[in-house]
């Protein structure tokens, strides 16, 4: 810029130079000869600065520039002082169950405690009975033997006229059955049969008066029928009297 200026500058000075030249040389001319154009002289040293100038007037508000970028974090402050103690808050919703912890130590035992009411009896449930023959039976015939005297009937389950117990409870009973047969050679057999099967037999053949006896645990549901008779017409010579040598017995070990 300084160099075009210069340039323009100096093109300016020559042209001025020879205008007056070509003045001074047409005045010249008409009473002498014209001279060489000098060399132009150097450039002036720059001007004193002027006063300054009055204020201007106040211009608009600008636009409004935008947003700029956010500015580093500055340094951690110091610690303030503790300030006072707020107001209880409000109680929270209670938290989830956490989870099992181990398990603890056995504790010691207590003390014994006080001694309580008696308590009332459980009811049970009862059968039993006891029959015999007290007069001579002889020669029975092979079916339910029908004894004459009844010791014990606890629950009437055992019906004199049948010769047959009838369970009326269901369970686990216990029955026996003793026989004995009359002097001399012969045989005495004797089944507990259920509903018609035999379940034991008791059984002698020994000179002389001899016994046989038997016991067998069934287990009954209601309705269930229980008797005892001779194997057959070979072993069936009974011998009893008021003594009760032939009997037969059974009761309820414990209901289902």
């Amino acid at each position: 810029m300084y160099l075009g200026f210069y340039m323009f500058f100096t093109i300016a000075t020559i042209q001025i130079s020879i205008t007056y030249a070509q003045t001074d040389t047409a005045a010249c001319n008409s009473c002498c000869t014209a001279g060489v154009p000098g060399i132009p002289g150097h450039h002036g040293n720059p001007g004193v600065s002027g006063p300054q100038g009055m204020n201007g007037a106040k211009g608009e508000q600008g636009m409004k520039g935008e947003h700029g970028m956010n500015g580093e974090q500055g340094m951690k402050g110091e610690q303030g002082m503790k300030g006072d103690k707020g107001s209880n808050g409000l109680d929270g919703i209670p938290g989830k169950l956490g989870p099992t912890g181990p398990q603890g130590l056995i504790g010691l035992p207590g003390s014994k405690g006080v001694k309580g009411e008696k308590g009332e009896q459980a009811s049970q449930q009862k059968s039993a009975f006891s029959v015999v023959f007290t007069s001579d039976p002889g020669r029975h015939a092979v079916s339910p033997m029908k004894y004459d005297t009844i010791i014990t009937n606890v629950g009437d389950d055992y019906n004199n006229e049948t010769g047959k117990f009838v369970c009326a409870i269901p369970g686990v009973y216990v029955f026996q059955v003793n026989s004995m047969k009359i002097n001399g050679r012969s045989n005495v057999l004797t089944k507990i049969m259920k509903n018609g099967n035999s379940q034991v037999s008791a059984w002698t053949s020994a000179d002389g008066y001899n016994s046989a006896s038997t016991m067998v645990v069934l287990d009954l549901v209601s309705g269930d029928q229980v008797w005892t008779q001779p194997q057959d017409l070979s072993t069936n010579n009974y011998k009893s009297n008021a003594n009760g040598y032939c009997s037969f017995s059974g009761f309820l070990l414990y209901a289902a």
